[in-house]
């Protein structure tokens, strides 16, 4: 066999196997199981339907706030309302930086990514030459004042990691579904009240959350237990 047709013989073979090899790397592998753990607005955790240790997920696309930073819980519990104990699918696309699993998560044949922008709890993940995969579900809620977008001024997480740094543990607590919190009546000259707000994420000043401290039943604003609520926050040393 000549060198030239060897040569014409491995291309008809490459040609032959390319739609296969294109093939299976299109096909990106899947998880099905149990959501167990609701982190924040763009992390969860899965219990796999075989019998394997949980998976942590990061939803692949999407930019939720940071627990710690405004909207940030109320992020967490829409997808906490969304996806905790449900079934789900989960389309994997490699790993992040910290090991978490990248993936698009359904719930039946809702994707659940697309549905946390859309309603205005996460933005579209910024890449380097485009505006991530669900910018028009975002322009979406930014027009109809959706959910972070309702008073204006929303800061992307990674402008607030920049100026606050990274949120601490006392924020980092599991979401709960939520229950029915009897109001407390409101202190003898003073208007405000205990309403069932609980963490540093929904206070507006260090004054409020040092209020709220020493009024209020559970809640979780001083990890160190020095007196001083939201340090890293709001009352900064």
């Amino acid at each position: 066999m000549t060198r030239t047709r060897q040569l014409m013989m491995r291309l008809l073979l490459a040609a032959w196997l390319w739609p296969t090899a294109i093939g299976a790397f299109a096909a990106a592998p899947t998880l099905s199981g149990q959501v167990s753990r609701v982190t924040d607005g763009d992390s969860l955790w899965l219990s796999p339907a075989e019998a394997a240790p949980p998976v942590e997920v990061r939803l692949l696309g999407i930019d939720a706030p940071e627990i710690c930073q405004a909207w940030g819980s109320e992020a967490r519990q829409a997808l906490v309302e969304l996806v905790l104990h449900q079934q789900v699918t989960v389309k994997t696309s490699g790993r992040d930086t910290y090991g978490r699993t990248l993936g698009t998560v359904y719930l039946d044949t809702l994707n659940v990514n697309k549905k946390m922008v859309q309603e205005g709890h996460a933005w579209s993940t910024r890449y380097k030459y485009d505006r991530g995969p669900y910018v028009a579900d975002e322009r979406m809620a930014k027009a109809l004042s959706r959910g972070l977008n309702r008073d204006g001024g929303a800061v992307m997480p990674k402008d607030f990691r920049r100026s606050h740094g990274p949120c601490t543990s006392e924020d980092a607590a599991p979401a709960q579904v939520p229950s029915a919190l009897a109001p407390v009546a409101a202190v003898a000259g003073d208007g405000r009240r205990c309403d069932g707000r609980t963490r540093c994420s929904q206070m507006r000043s260090c004054d409020e959350a040092t209020w709220f401290l020493k009024h209020c039943p559970g809640v979780q604003m001083d990890g160190n237990h020095d007196g001083v609520p939201c340090e890293r926050q709001w009352c900064r040393p």
